[in-house]
């Protein structure tokens, strides 16, 4: 391996070991976003608690027998997240191999881990705490926030790992998180969060408290006397408009490129029109799903974005900098 290659960051191996790690990272990424969208469904169908209050045994077996629809459900979430968190271990150990000490995808696949881990533990802590099928209580709703935020956190992650194993330039720097041309998108994907946090809590009191009707479910929704999960579902689709309105902003002021704004714009669109729907159908379980996985999806896209606005503006900023330093030899050149 060429050593001055392993110490200035660019890949240790050749474009065809970059490419299989890339597909590798992609299949992490899609397989991922099949588990949390089926962690909706155990979610939808009351069925955490499909393995009783054991885990990570189910029911106390290793493989359940004779099991109910719940079990079933939430067996082979349980199932699919095992699966992901090998791939995720696989991500790990294939960056340390292929990629030398202290370069940003060694660093970000184990970002990735690291959030595995906690997904994991929170998963568990959800069964083992019996916040599950008809819990109501607010440690229930802060779980369930909580627990899709680290799951968008560890989407962002795969994402980011990706996004530094296609950079084939040595020595890429990036804007700080809030600076100046960044900080706009970072503020949108804090507001993303939020976003999925509200939509978390409110999927949970769909759930448990359906609505006959969208009035009905409106006028509970401003009754005061309602359960809290039940008053708080009217803050998601004010938090979310707020947020595309960002979004479009930052789109028509060319904080991104245009094939990029173009996808950000497309799944926004058809985001929006998902939630409304979904508000007026009273929330099925398959527009659920679909909700979520746009969600995903322009959670994707607005990372990336990220990514590429930080990097276009740190090499802007040395350009000028060599610009500036240019200029300045030269006069002093012509003084002389």
């Amino acid at each position: 391996m060429n050593r001055t290659a392993a110490l200035d960051g660019a890949p240790a191996r050749v474009p065809t070991t970059r490419r299989t790690f890339l597909t590798w990272a992609w299949v992490t990424l899609g397989v991922t976003i099949l588990v949390i969208i089926w962690g909706a469904v155990v979610r939808a169908t009351g069925s955490g608690a499909g393995c009783g209050s054991h885990w990570p045994l189910c029911n106390g077996d290793v493989v359940p027998l004779d099991p109910a629809t719940a079990t079933v459900i939430e067996y082979v979430h349980r199932l699919t997240s095992g699966g992901v968190m090998l791939l995720a271990l696989a991500l790990l150990l294939l960056a340390r191999r292929w990629y030398p000490v202290g370069h940003q995808v060694r660093r970000w696949a184990r970002i990735c881990f690291v959030f595995m881990i906690i997904e994991a533990l929170i998963g568990a802590g959800i069964v083992l705490l019996g916040l599950v099928e008809d819990n109501a209580s607010l440690a229930r709703a802060l779980y369930v926030g909580g627990h899709l935020i680290n799951t968008l956190l560890l989407v962002g992650a795969i994402v980011v790992t990706i996004w530094w194993a296609t950079r084939t330039c040595d020595g890429l720097r990036l804007q700080p998180m809030f600076g100046t041309e960044a900080r706009a998108l970072s503020v949108a994907l804090i507001a993303l969060l939020a976003v999925a946090a509200t939509g978390a809590i409110v999927a949970l009191g769909d759930t448990l408290f359906p609505s006959e009707s969208l009035r009905a479910g409106l006028r509970a929704d401003l009754d005061p006397s309602s359960h809290f999960l039940i008053r708080l579902r009217i803050w998601h689709p004010v938090v979310a408009v707020l947020t595309a309105g960002w979004l479009f902003g930052l789109v028509t002021r060319g904080h991104m490129a245009t094939s990029t704004s173009r996808l950000l714009v497309a799944v926004l669109v058809g985001q929006l029109l998902l939630g409304a729907v979904n508000l007026l159908l009273l929330a099925p379980l398959w527009l659920q799903m679909a909700h979520l996985l746009v969600s995903n999806l322009l959670w994707i896209v607005v990372v990336w974005a990220w990514m590429d606005a930080r990097a276009a503006a740190q090499v802007r900023a040395g350009a000028t900098s060599a610009a500036d330093g240019r200029k300045g030899e030269w006069s002093t050149n012509a003084v002389v």
